[in-house]
């Protein structure tokens, strides 16, 4: 269903299991969830590891079999921004992870899988995309923050400015044609 970087569907139970308990966790000394990585992912281009291994354990939080949607994560977030039933906490939340760097403490990675659990727990049939979320990831740290400001303006646009850049990107799509 998702043209993912690596291939969940090559990984056992206790391979998907052994990923799952590292979600929230960078590339570390967990044996068992490092070989279950190296055999879904395959061949890694080099400083990818770390958002490849933090997105595949997030992607092994869902079941396979009952994934019916993929979305970028940010469009997930932007549900849960535009609820009204939202608190102005969890609101709140989810912006300052926008002020938070990717690094090698994990900080950044632990916030974006506890949204992930959030995620599972309120429709399992959803997942973000983990592949362009590790994409994202990538490229966090750039000094003009073209990410973050992608997805600040996914989160908090207009909804009328969302129909207007649909109509937009379809029109494009036919003239490219």
């Amino acid at each position: 269903m998702n043209d993912s970087k690596w291939d969940v569907g090559r990984l056992d139970s206790g391979a998907r299991n052994a990923l799952k308990r590292c979600a929230g966790s960078m590339l570390g000394d967990d044996m068992k969830a490092i070989e279950a990585f190296w055999r879904a992912a395959g061949s890694v281009p080099k400083g990818c590891e770390s958002p490849w291994f933090a997105c595949l354990c997030m992607q092994c939080l869902w079941k396979p079999e009952a994934v019916t949607r993929i979305q970028p994560y940010e469009e997930c977030l932007r549900n849960w921004y535009r609820d009204t039933e939202t608190s102005d906490s969890l609101k709140s939340r989810v912006i300052s992870l926008l002020d938070i760097p990717w690094g090698p403490d994990g900080f950044l990675l632990g916030k974006l899988c506890n949204f992930a659990r959030r995620m599972r727990a309120a429709d399992a049939s959803a997942m973000p995309d983990f592949s362009k979320l590790a994409d994202d990831l990538m490229n966090w740290n750039s000094s003009d923050h073209w990410v973050q400001r992608r997805w600040i303006r996914t989160i908090c646009g207009n909804r009328k400015d969302d129909a207007n850049q649909t109509a937009q990107e379809m029109e494009d799509t036919e003239n490219a044609d």
